[in-house]
This record gives C-alpha cells, sequence and structure tokens, in this order.
C-alpha cells in the first residue's frame, strides 16, 4: 500500500501533490469548522450584493477592497454554489496555487529538497491554520508567489513578458492586501545590486516600469485635481508619514508612561520601550507561526553564513524584508497586529526551513521517521480541532430565521447569530450590559439573542433575573458555549419563539 502510494506521488510529482494535498486539507478544515469567520460573513454578504446591485451598490466599503467579493460572486454565478461555498472554493484554489508555486520554487532552485518542500509548504502552522477562513490574504499569498516565480523565470531568460507579468501579478495583489505594493521596490532593489553593472540600470527599469508609470500617471491627477486620493489609501499612507507617526507616537507613549512608569528616568525611557516592543510583536509572531519548524529553520544557518544560506532564493529575501517593513509601520500606527498579516513571512520562509529540514535528515538518518511523523502531525493539528465546533451560533441563527418578530425589536449580541438568521450583519449595534438595560427599561426590544460563553453563564442568569428576562430558547455546545433567546418577564411567548418554524431563509437587510 506504502509503495503504491508513493509511486503515485512520483508520478505526479511533488507540485501536484503539494496543489491536491492542499485542496484536501481546505475541505478537512471546512469541514472540521463550519462556522464562518466574522471577514468571511463581510464578504459572502458583499458578493451577494455585487450580484444583486453591481459593484457600484458596495461602495460603502469601498471599491479598492471589491476584488475578493466581486471573484465570490463571479464564482457563484458560474458554478451554481451558494456564495459561502464559493468562497471556501476560491481561497482553497487560491492557497493550493500558493502552495504548488513555492514548492516549484524549491524545484527550480535545489530540486533534491522539492518533496520535503511539498511537506513543509502544506506543514507550516502561519497560514495553513487559516484554511476554514475566507480572507482576503489568500489573493496575497498566490499572486505575490506567482509573481516571485515570475521574477525568478525572468532573472534566467531576461525576456519582458516574464517582468511585465511579475509587475501585473503583484498589482493584483495589492487589490487584496496593499502591502504588496512594498514589493515593487524590493524588486528594483534586488536588480540594483544583482544585476550586472552594464545592464543594471535596463533590468531595474524594466521590473520596475509599470509602477513607476503608474506612480507617476497617478501624481499628476491627484496634483491636477482630476483624482481624489482613494480614502484608504490616504489612510494608510499615514502609517508611513513620518512626522504624524512621530506625533502620534509620543502621545502613546506618554499615556503609556503616566500609567506604568512611576520613576522618572523610567518614564524618558517610554517611548524606545513602546517602539521596540512593538517590533517585537512581528518577531514574536512569527516564531509563534513556525511552530515546530524553527528547528530547521534554524538548523538551515548552522555553519554558514546569512549571505550563503540566502542567496539561493533571490528574490525572496528582498520580499521578505519588504513585507517586514510593512508590518513595522503597520503595528507602530495601529498598535496591534493579527497573526493572518504576518502569515506571509512564514510562506517565504518555505525554502530555508525545507533545505534545513532536509539537511537534518540527510545528517540524522535515524531520526528521519521521527522528523516526518512530526511534520505530520503539525499538518493535522493545523486543520483538525478537537474544540467543539460552534454550531450553537448556527442553530440560534436558523432558529432566530424562522421567528416572525420585526428585525427592529431584535438585540442580537453575536453579529454571526444574525447573519445566520439572514439579519443585517454590518454595523449592528452592540449594547454593553448597562446599555442593554436601559434600553430593555425603555422598551425597545421584545427579543434578546445574548452569547453567553461557558464561564460567563452563571453572570448571564443573574443579569436575566435583574432585568426580569426570562429564556424561551437556548443553544449550546459541548463546551457549554450558549446562546440564549429571551424575553422581558410578562411577553407571551408565541410558538415562533418556542420551536423552529422555518429555515434559514430570511432576506439580508
Amino acid at each position: 500500500m506504502i509503495g503504491r502510494l508513493t509511486g503515485w506521488m512520483q508520478a505526479i510529482g511533488p507540485v501536484r501533490t503539494a496543489i491536491l494535498c492542499s485542496l484536501l486539507l481546505s475541505a478537512v478544515a471546512v469541514w472540521n469548522s463550519p462556522v464562518l469567520n466574522r471577514d468571511g460573513m463581510v464578504y459572502v454578504l458583499w458578493a451577494r450584493e455585487i450580484r444583486g446591485h453591481g459593484v457600484e451598490g458596495s461602495g460603502q466599503y469601498g471599491l479598492l477592497l471589491a476584488l475578493l467579493p466581486a471573484m465570490i460572486s463571479v464564482v457563484s454565478a458560474t458554478t451554481g454554489l451558494s456564495h459561502e461555498t464559493a468562497a471556501h472554493l476560491l481561497n482553497a484554489v487560491l492557497l493550493a496555487g500558493a502552495c504548488g508555486l513555492m514548492v516549484a520554487m524549491v524545484r527550480r532552485r535545489q530540486p533534491e529538497a522539492a518533496w520535503v518542500a511539498c511537506l513543509v509548504v502544506l506543514a507550516m502552522p502561519g497560514y495553513n491554520g487559516y484554511r476554514n477562513d475566507v480572507l482576503r490574504e489568500y489573493g496575497l499569498w498566490f499572486f505575490g508567489l506567482l509573481a516571485l516565480w515570475l521574477a525568478m523565470r525572468w532573472e534566467e531568460t531576461g525576456r519582458w513578458r516574464e517582468a511585465l507579468a511579475c509587475q501585473v501579478a503583484l498589482f493584483v495583489a495589492a487589490l487584496f492586501r496593499i502591502e504588496a505594493l512594498a514589493y515593487f521596490p524590493a524588486l528594483m532593489l534586488w536588480q540594483f545590486l544583482a544585476a550586472p553593472a552594464g545592464v543594471r540600470l535596463r533590468r531595474v527599469l524594466l521590473i520596475g516600469c509599470l509602477p513607476l508609470a503608474g506612480a507617476a500617471v497617478a501624481g499628476l491627477l491627484f496634483v491636477s485635481g482630476m483624482m481624489e486620493v482613494p480614502h484608504r489609501l490616504a489612510h494608510l499612507s499615514q502609517a508611513f508619514n513620518p512626522l504624524a507617526k512621530v506625533q502620534a507616537f509620543n502621545e502613546m507613549a506618554g499615556r503609556m508612561s503616566d500609567l506604568l512608569f512611576g520613576h522618572k528616568y523610567t518614564r524618558e525611557e517610554a517611548g524606545y520601550v513602546l517602539f521596540f516592543g512593538l517590533l517585537t510583536i512581528i518577531l514574536v509572531k512569527f516564531l509563534k507561526m513556525s511552530g515546530l519548524l524553527i528547528v530547521p529553520m534554524i538548523f538551515a544557518f548552522s555553519g554558514r553564513s546569512l549571505k550563503a544560506v540566502l542567496a539561493r532564493w533571490q528574490p525572496l529575501p528582498w520580499i521578505f524584508l519588504a513585507h517586514t517593513l510593512a508590518l513595522a509601520a503597520y503595528v507602530t500606527y495601529q498598535y496591534f497586529l493579527q497573526g493572518r498579516y504576518a502569515a506571509m513571512l512564514n510562506l517565504l520562509a518555505v525554502p530555508v526551513v525545507a533545505v534545513g529540514l532536509f539537511a537534518l535528515m540527510q545528517r540524522f538518518p535515524r531520526w528521519r521517521w521521527l522528523m516526518l511523523a512530526l511534520a505530520l502531525m503539525t499538518l493535522l493539528a493545523n486543520v483538525v480541532s478537537l474544540s467543539p465546533k460552534s454550531m450553537q451560533i448556527v442553530e440560534a441563527g436558523k432558529w432566530l430565521a424562522g421567528s416572525r418578530v420585526e428585525a427592529a425589536r431584535i438585540y442580537v449580541d453575536n453579529p454571526r447569530v444574525a447573519y445566520y438568521a439572514g439579519l443585517r450583519y454590518a454595523g449592528r449595534e452592540h449594547l454593553g450590559r448597562e446599555e442593554l438595560a436601559k434600553a430593555l427599561a425603555d422598551k425597545r426590544f421584545d427579543l434578546l439573542v445574548l452569547d453567553a460563553p461557558a464561564k460567563d453563564r452563571a453572570g448571564l442568569d443573574a443579569w436575566m433575573v435583574d432585568n426580569r428576562l426570562q429564556a424561551v430558547r437556548t443553544f449550546a455546545n459541548k463546551a457549554g458555549n450558549t446562546v440564549v433567546v429571551a424575553v422581558p418577564a410578562g411577553a407571551q411567548p408565541g410558538p415562533e419563539m418556542t420551536e423552529r418554524s422555518r429555515s434559514n431563509t430570511g432576506p439580508i437587510e
């Protein structure tokens, strides 16, 4: 059986194996965690609006972010799948393509490590842990790696077609995540330092002609007033504005100093503590999302200089640096960093990890099967969770869809319940317990759908007693996380409040 499987894998090759296994892992991840993530709900609802009213109908979100919802809408329309299923399918295909491209890069530069790269790219926790989520990052990962693969081919062939295709792919990647624009100067700097002296300027201009021309045209349009700077682009540009950043940073450091530091000498260092503490978040995220694969990553540099290890994988190290600088600008502007923003770093590190793991297997052949087993365990841990599924959210939403209570008279704690009920998701009013108690006193709501984690259930029960609420339905998962449907005491719950009367087919408001 193992011999037959090995022969089948050898026949299709490491690149196709990575693609097919990636699709399978995405299917397992979605099956194991069927509740859609919050961002995914926004994109799915947005895709429905685009299908019904066109891209113009989604102007409230901004056209710069409309590519993923538009693609979901197209996939749904052409396949007949629901928008949610189409979103998962689209993201699965993009991530599978990214995995295949990364293995193809390793096979091009170090063929003997291609199969190890196939395993590493599927096991790396940084991005594989998001397989059940619908995110814009998948577009960055695929089109960003496509651009790098084309850049590698262009370096070998020198043909202008690969150079232009590389830049087009990066522009598409930037429509998913704006930080992809930072990859353009990285590619130009790569050629400025790597190209022979006689053709250096030509190659720099060739790999950067489209962004340079685009920046010149956009600058003229903005200066002449013929076009306004998109709001989101203007907002993000503040992260790179040194004057605005210094002023905001000093204010934040002053507040942190007042709250945490009592000694006057310590207070003087508050700015340094804040700055380097924020930058450390990037390193911590990267190391944490590397998991056990951090060991072969470190081993890849054992006995070799940093330059010698990275030289083989140009221009990936330059893109790694560019993405790190973009994250540094972001985290020192927003003062937080989600793990998926840094996942591209883990993806770019795959070749080095693969080389390190291959070297470890060559150095310690007796431990090879243990290394493979640990890598496979990491692979499965990314997509299989033993935690109870949050199906109480789906069940409560489907029940609420059958309620005949006027939508304006319903308060929903968790907007994900509203999504599965077919009610308005984005921009829902969220009230704290004190504000909600006041709203109840003013008789603003006839039906409340309250979210209660297991550890807070006793507190919710006490609050309901204090505010004279009675539970009419309760939905809980095996972990004890609960969604409680309640009405004011004295109200007479009708049949629609005590039993599910129809499926989740309510219209979106």
